[in-house]
């Protein structure tokens, strides 16, 4: 027998819920990465930030972001152009992971990533950390600079910010904001991130969606039909520092990702539809097909 949409909907939920696994995992990786930069770097203190910090990670647990806020001892590198201080903490990871592990494509925009494992299917995914985001800063008042290599500027951001924010909407939202957020992002990932970055998704949530919380399904497809004009929109850094969340969004990219949206909220009619037709396998797949592997099918 099908699961109910409730039922699947809320098994989707608790699946892209970190394990204590993945925690462990995380802490440990995390650490070690902190540990090889300390050994080269003067830092003042380090904390994890991003989406992981804000507890909107979704699985697998890719880009863990570590901010290193970088001591006096390294004050001549906010002179230094951005890329050059990233190639220092690139080789520095380098040293400790390898080469082949370390930032391959050499193009992050603002921090190093270190990865663990390569991509495999979901069921070995679970209990893994795949990748961690180094990131250098710098205090700057009561926020941060980091190094932006395709702006080449140091940009100011406050983490703190982001986090309050996401902190307060859930809040609102009855807890409803956090795991909707999380599979609009499962969403995004299966079908081969069309929005970009990922926290962009985040930020559009954050005026989106609005109390009163209905269902998961309602306001998951109810995301798909604003989103399609919304994300075309210059959407800027919650904190008020920094270019727009939405700066990689080009015109093309933005065809590619109003496609994926309306193609998105189109099958989950689908799927509404199939439910009230008391075809449940059917619907199940079909929302299976919207949003991912990790979506259940029983």
């Amino acid at each position: 027998m099908s699961l109910s949409t409730y039922d699947a909907f809320m098994k989707f939920k608790s699946r892209l819920e970190l394990s204590d696994t993945e925690q462990k995992d995380a802490s440990k990786r995390q650490k070690d990465v902190r540990d090889t930069i300390d050994a080269d770097f003067h830092i003042d203190t380090s904390f994890l930030t991003g989406s992981y910090g804000r507890n909107t990670k979704t699985k697998p647990l890719k880009d863990v972001d570590i901010f290193f806020v970088l001591g006096a001892n390294e004050a001549h590198r906010r002179n230094e152009a951005p890329a050059k201080v990233l190639d220092a903490f690139k080789a520095t990871l380098e040293k400790a992971y390898g080469a082949n592990k370390v930032d391959k494509d050499g193009d992050n925009r603002r921090c190093v990533t270190v990865e663990f494992d390569s991509a495999v299917p979901t069921a070995a995914e679970d209990g893994k950390v795949l990748s961690v985001d180094a990131v250098p800063a710098f205090k700057s008042g009561g926020a941060y600079e980091i190094p932006d290599r395709h702006l080449g500027q140091w940009i100011k951001t406050d983490p703190s910010i982001h986090k309050n924010k996401a902190t307060a909407k859930n809040k609102q939202m009855g807890g409803t904001w956090v795991p909707l957020v999380k599979m609009l992002k499962a969403w995004n990932r299966s079908q081969g991130k069309p929005i970009k970055p990922s926290f962009l998704i985040e930020v559009m949530a954050h005026d989106l969606v609005q109390p009163t919380f209905t269902s998961y399904p309602d306001e998951i497809r109810r995301f798909f039909g604003a989103a399609q004009d919304a994300v075309s929109q210059d959407w800027p850094d919650p904190a008020g520092y920094g270019p727009p969340v939405s700066d990689q969004m080009t015109p093309a990219k933005i065809d590619i990702a109003r496609a994926a949206l309306r193609q998105a909220d189109m099958q989950a009619a689908k799927a509404q539809r199939l439910e009230t037709q008391g075809k449940q396998g059917e619907a199940l797949k079909t929302w299976r097909g919207v949003l991912g592997d990790y979506f259940p099918l029983r």
